[in-house]
């Protein structure tokens, strides 16, 4: 890395303060000398990946994924409708455990769960001070070409109350039908219902007669008030109570945000806490407006949680066509991760870590916790940013091609039983050398920065111009970027950066400033 000065965007950025969210405590302090080489520090010049660029078991392996969120719909619907959504009802891994993000390996995973790791020099746009991003990557042996499921039985718990009428336990509805159509015969469905009363709706029932148990489903009926810990008290007492060779796990369907505050045995997070250690896991789905980052949060903190927005039919048909077998296959739990920098390198951010289970240790070291790690179509990972830790003066340090930014330590519980103790190097290659689970990663990560920042600017802050000038910064690297996978991504962000422009007062500018560069970032932008 070669030594010059900020451009003034980088300037500007750097001194905004650091989103508490998705920062570690104690990280917002401590700038690191400037850089040169703005290609280095942002090298988004980014065209639609290749096959190449896919490493060799991205095509036949299967990936894993952390518990907690697995989607950030609800964020995307409540921009799409012209709000600017509170920065607790997003979270990274939502965003992350959406899109692929493979890192290149030397030879297949042979075993239940693989972490690989990889580092590259690069900056983020909310933390300039950043050196070097890193990536811890999971996937699995499994074969997709091959794999199938243990049969499960699942206890669907649906809120019937006066709030689910209409649209809500229609989709709920379509959303158990849907379900139903991807069991198999020898998976088995029951069916809890609560309102001001809860009750065993539809015994536990082999998978065989189809249209009689769609004949129950379509016989749901909305009434009464919302009980959902007596619900959940049901669905869990049949969970125990029916043997079943398989997997068994609830499935929750409400509009509701479920009681994340108590941990007594009668609260949801008590309940939920108890069946973990029995083995009956639990997955929410939501169908309304009240979920958001804290109940992802809470819901990860629990062996066996997962959660699942859904504000269509749409996307709740195609997350279970592509998802259901990964969404109810638990892969580990447990996982306890030691995370130690390289010697003159300190920690400024993890990124896609459920829960809040982290704490400092020794050196500079951080200590983590996943409750459970899921299997996925799809690759998942952890990002860890890393900025210099000399002083003031001092040259930066610096860390040689192949070399490691940090180590990882890994120590956690196959679902099996096995207990696994691994290592793993986050070794640094060159941005253009880098795997696609890292190149998007950065993208995702600023995406996940930039965007709690502008909702913290904008709720708690009322800075509208400079929540604009976040996404404003954002959407003009999203103008340089074709990667396919990322369509999604540049509608969220353009839609945002439409409705904050017009709150700071910047509406009807042109998307692409004077020259074809942006006036904040100060990068070359694409003008169709």
């Amino acid at each position: 890395m070669r030594l010059a000065h900020r451009s003034p965007a980088l300037r500007l950025l750097s001194g905004l303060a650091l989103c508490a969210q998705i920062l570690l405590p104690g990280l917002a302090d401590g700038r690191s000398p400037p850089r040169d080489d703005k290609e280095e520090r942002h090298p988004y010049k980014m065209a639609a990946p290749s096959p190449a660029a896919y490493s060799f078991s991205a095509d036949l392996e299967m990936g894993a994924t952390p518990g907690g969120a697995q989607d950030i719909s609800y964020f995307r619907d409540r921009v799409a409708a012209g709000e600017v959504p509170h920065a607790n009802t997003f979270t990274p891994e939502g965003l992350f455990s959406e899109h692929d993000l493979p890192l290149t390996t030397r030879s297949k995973c042979t075993q239940t769960l693989c972490a690989t790791g990889e580092a590259m020099a690069s900056a983020l746009l909310v933390q300039p001070e950043v050196r070097y991003l890193a990536q811890l990557g999971f996937s699995s042996g499994l074969d997709p070409k091959t794999f199938k499921r243990s049969p499960v039985h699942l206890v669907a718990v649906i809120d019937k109350s006066g709030s689910m009428s209409g649209q809500p336990l229609e989709l709920v509805k379509e959303s158990l039908l849907k379900v139903l159509s991807q069991l198999n015969p020898d998976d088995e469905l029951s069916i809890v219902l609560y309102g001001d009363r809860s009750h065993v709706y539809m015994q536990p029932t082999a998978v065989r007669d189809r249209p009689a148990i769609a004949r129950q489903i379509q016989g749901i009926a909305s009434a009464g008030s919302t009980n959902m810990e007596e619900g959940l008290a049901v669905g869990f007492s049949l969970a125990s109570a029916h043997k079943f060779a398989g997997t068994t796990r609830v499935m929750l369907f409400t509009d509701e945000r479920p009681n994340v505050g108590r941990t007594d045995a009668q609260s949801f997070m008590g309940m939920a806490r108890d069946a973990s250690r029995s083995g009956v896991g639990m997955t929410t789905v939501g169908v309304g407006v009240q979920f958001g980052a804290e109940l992802a949060t809470a819901i990860s903190s629990v062996r066996g949680g997962n959660l699942f927005f859904f504000p269509d039919a749409q996307k709740m048909q195609k997350v279970f066509e592509d998802e259901f077998d990964t969404m109810v296959t638990e892969l580990a739990h447990d996982m306890q991760l030691e995370l130690r920098p390289a010697k003159g390198l300190k920690i400024a951010g993890v990124y896609g870590i459920p829960g809040k289970a982290l704490k400092w240790i020794d050196g500079g070291a951080i200590s983590l916790s996943i409750e459970t790690i899921f299997l996925s179509r799809k690759k998942g990972a952890i990002y860890i940013a890393l900025s210099s830790d000399t002083g003031p003066g001092l040259p930066e340090t610096q860390v040689a091609l192949g070399a490691a930014v940090a180590n990882v330590k890994l120590d956690y519980r196959e679902r099996a039983g096995q207990q696994i103790r691994s290592q793993v190097a986050l070794t640094t290659v060159t941005p253009a050398a880098a795997s696609l689970g890292l190149v998007r990663g950065r993208l995702l990560v600023d995406q996940s920065t930039s965007l709690t920042r502008a909702a913290t600017l904008h709720h708690e802050k009322n800075d509208q111009e400079g929540a604009y000038q976040a996404v404003h910064t954002l959407a003009s690297i999203y103008r340089q970027t074709q990667d396919p996978t990322l369509a999604d991504e540049r509608t969220l962000v353009f839609n945002l950066e439409r409705t904050l422009a017009k709150l700071s007062g910047h509406a009807g500018e042109p998307s692409s400033p004077v020259a074809g560069i942006d006036r904040i970032s100060g990068l070359p932008l694409r003008t169709n």
